[in-house]
């Protein structure tokens, strides 16, 4: 994996939204929304435009996330997931992997996503660009608390060990749309008085996923990365890099956790329906919560209930850091 520059990146990004798009409306009929039961509307109607009585049903739940670098090892993760809600709401689940956060808001924004599995900051751009409304997140099964942490990472043997030691390298940074990937190690480097990351570092580039940037620091093909203390631990024990080659420098405030969120007009009634599922999952299925969030040990605490106003300060961040949310949307 080669970094790439940011403007490179962000079209890129642009470019690959636009695929999954068009890949997904081959996928279903389109009309307007409220639509029949099974069609897919053009796009999700705003909450206020939403009629009681006719809300969107659909004969296929479509349920995204992005890949990361392991487009297979995503899909066998979410695969007993989607099969398992499919079953319990005796309707047929369909499993879509996107290549960003960007398109898998663009998909839900256009109506081809009913689900979607965000990080916090991508879903406060959905909830903005594409309606949607958080359902539930999985706690910390260490602690159990709702929340994680942003790190920034360097190579043990880079001779690289505070934020200041990082002028004139490089940085890479997961997703313009990742909360622990960019938001917050951009929050991490303004507190230590670096506000124009650009310029205080030779190239910063965007890699595609924490697991990308994890590996390029790990095989030095980039200095420093911003990526989730969660999702590492996570590659770690799928051997995509080694702890020991790995330096935390920099570590964050404690973040609100990645939401399940849905379409703003799915019925009400099945999206309570699926809350229960989840919230069930680590009594009634503990194996498929396991290998949905690629632990190795049955889960101790389940996915809880959760709602927008946690979010709060990640839009209250995004303000502070003058990120445009429309831009990224």
């Amino acid at each position: 994996m080669r970094p790439r520059s940011r403007n490179r990146s962000r079209l890129l990004l642009a470019v690959a939204a636009a695929a999954v798009v068009a890949v997904l409306a081959a996928c279903g009929g389109t009309g307007s929304s409220p639509a029949a039961p099974g069609a897919l509307p053009d796009r999700a109607p705003n909450a206020k435009d939403v009629v009681p009585g006719q809300f969107y049903r659909p004969t296929t739940l479509h349920i995204a996330t992005i890949s990361g670098a392991d487009e297979e090892a995503t899909t066998a993760r979410y695969t007993a997931l989607v099969d398992y809600l499919g079953k319990k709401l005796g309707m047929k689940t369909e499993f879509v992997q996107t290549t960003d956060y960007s398109s898998v808001i663009e998909a839900m924004r256009a109506g081809r996503v009913d689900i979607a599995l965000y990080g916090p900051f991508s879903y406060v751009i959905a909830a903005s660009e594409a309606n949607a409304v958080p359902l539930v997140a999985v706690p910390n099964q260490d602690t159990g608390e709702l929340g994680y942490h942003s790190l920034i990472i360097t190579n043990v043997k880079s001779g690289l060990n505070t934020l200041q030691d990082l002028k004139g390298h490089s940085m890479a940074f997961a997703d313009p749309a990742s909360t622990s990937g960019f938001l917050f190690p951009k929050l991490i480097l303004a507190n230590a008085g670096i506000t124009d990351p650009d310029h205080y570092f030779s190239t910063t580039s965007f890699s595609g996923g924490h697991d990308a940037s994890l590996v390029a620091v790990a095989h030095n093909q980039v200095d420093a990365a911003g990526v989730c203390d969660s999702c590492i631990a996570r590659y770690y024990q799928q051997g995509l890099a080694d702890p020991s080659q790995i330096k935390v420098i920099a570590t964050s405030d404690e973040i609100p956790p990645s939401p399940v969120a849905a379409r703003g007009d799915l019925d009400p009634a099945l999206r309570q329906q699926i809350i229960d599922l989840y919230v069930g999952l680590q009594k009634d299925a503990p194996e498929v919560m396991m290998q949905t969030e690629g632990e190795k040990t049955p889960p101790k605490y389940p996915y809880a209930p959760i709602t927008d106003d946690k979010y709060q300060v990640i839009r209250d961040l995004a303000d502070k850091l003058h990120v445009d949310l429309k831009e990224l949307g």
